[in-house]
């Protein structure tokens, strides 16, 4: 007598809708890179004020992290989040990205790298973030405008930790600045985005469960 791998591990239909919805933002995520690799041309959104910010090689720490961070956040969401509070964060970001990839690819934007000289292990971890990540998909930043929401949405969902989603967040924004990945515009742009996005699909409810 055989038991279908349902009977063995019931999966309701919530719990579905959660896995299917993390998947997809998952796939959206990844579709970056793909993007990055052969997207060519445009412009540098440079500000006069971007030239004075330093490289920093340690600040390649936590750029790094930033994606298992995101992973995490997702999948953690997507097992435990009020359901309607993760259903509206998942169409929140995923519009988002969605808008920021056509930004990509029809006005596309690149920034300039300094050269790297150092020899010491942050230099180094510049110089594979650099070799992973070509210069395209300046603005907006998707370390940004991901990192934003993340914030917004688990504010709502665990308010007493708010000040750490504070404090990740502006460290995750600072890192894509003094690892020179990014410039001001870049930020600015995403957190507009985000501002747009976020108000246009109703984000202001209360959360919710």
């Amino acid at each position: 007598m055989s038991t279908s791998p349902e009977g063995i591990f019931p999966i309701d239909h919530q719990t579905r809708s959660r896995l299917f919805i993390l998947a997809g933002l998952l796939a959206l995520l990844f579709l970056y890179f793909p993007i990055n690799q052969n997207v060519t041309g445009g412009i540098t959104p440079d500000l006069p004020i971007d030239a004075s910010i330093p490289l920093w090689p340690i600040w390649a720490v936590p750029y790094l992290l930033t994606l298992p961070w995101w992973i995490l956040s997702l999948v953690w969401g997507a097992l435990k989040m009020d359901y309607p509070l993760w259903r509206r964060f998942s169409l929140t970001l995923g519009i988002t990205i969605t808008i920021s990839y056509l930004f990509f690819i029809f006005y596309p934007t690149y920034i300039v790298r300094p050269e790297i000289t150092g020899q010491d292990f942050f230099s180094q971890l510049i110089l594979f973030i650099y070799g992973g990540d070509k210069v395209h998909n300046a603005l907006p930043s998707g370390h940004t405008y991901t990192t934003l929401i993340i914030a917004i949405f688990w504010s709502q969902w665990l308010p007493k930790l708010k000040p750490l989603w504070i404090s990740i967040t502006v460290l995750v924004l600072l890192s894509t600045l003094f690892t020179k990945q990014h410039y001001i515009l870049d930020l600015l742009a995403a957190a507009v985005l985000v501002v747009v996005v976020y108000f246009l699909t109703g984000e202001r409810g209360r959360k919710t469960g």
